[in-house]
């Protein structure tokens, strides 16, 4: 199986003293010798939705092979709220994403974490109930990271203890806990 994992720098792992992020951690607790699934982590730091929009598509062609079962996971919408992109333009945005992306791919997307700057976690709430709206019109799954890491105190110990947006190896494991659960119904059938 081939998972695509796409998004920004929480995607990539930035702060991450252990270089997993959770993408390498769900890649490991699901295939821990490595032999079954083919993961990419195209995870870019800053990659606002737009930029998401303008460069997922080819990067992902050059990676599918075909004949293989093919899965794409988005976890967009965290450097717009950083930036204050207008909220309008990432609902264009990420809706334009999903919509190509379920045309061609199985997909499921993830809403951005909480932030502690309590402006820019205020745009994060917005983001994450748009994205789950736009999953919902396009039939998409979606997990709602937003609301449950914010209710963590351990989630919110790592944000502090790193900048505030971006968390700690202890605060990725956590990420991964929730995304895993909401993934790997989506993953493990491939894997037989």
């Amino acid at each position: 199986m081939q998972v695509l994992f796409i998004g920004d720098s929480l995607t990539s792992g930035v702060n991450d003293a252990e270089r997993l992020s959770w993408p390498g951690r769900i890649c490991k607790q699901l295939d821990p010798q490595g032999a079954k699934l083919t993961a990419y982590n195209l995870g870019v730091r800053a990659s606002s939705t737009d930029h998401v929009e303008a460069r997922w598509e080819s990067e992902v062609a050059c990676r599918v092979l075909p004949g293989i079962p093919t899965l794409l996971i988005f976890c967009i919408g965290a450097p717009d709220a950083v930036k204050d992109i207008a909220l309008e333009k990432s609902k264009a945005s990420a809706g334009n994403i999903l919509r190509t992306a379920k045309e061609n791919y199985a997909t499921l997307c993830v809403t951005p974490p909480p932030m502690i700057d309590s402006e820019k976690d205020e745009r994060t709430k917005k983001i994450s109930a748009e994205l789950i709206r736009i999953c919902e019109n396009l039939d998409i799954p979606c997990l709602d990271i937003n609301s449950p890491l914010r209710d963590d105190p351990a989630y919110i110990k790592a944000l502090k203890e790193s900048d505030g947006v971006h968390p700690t190896a202890e605060g990725y494991g956590i990420m991964t806990g929730l995304i895993s659960k909401f993934t790997s119904p989506y993953i493990l059938p491939n894997l037989d």
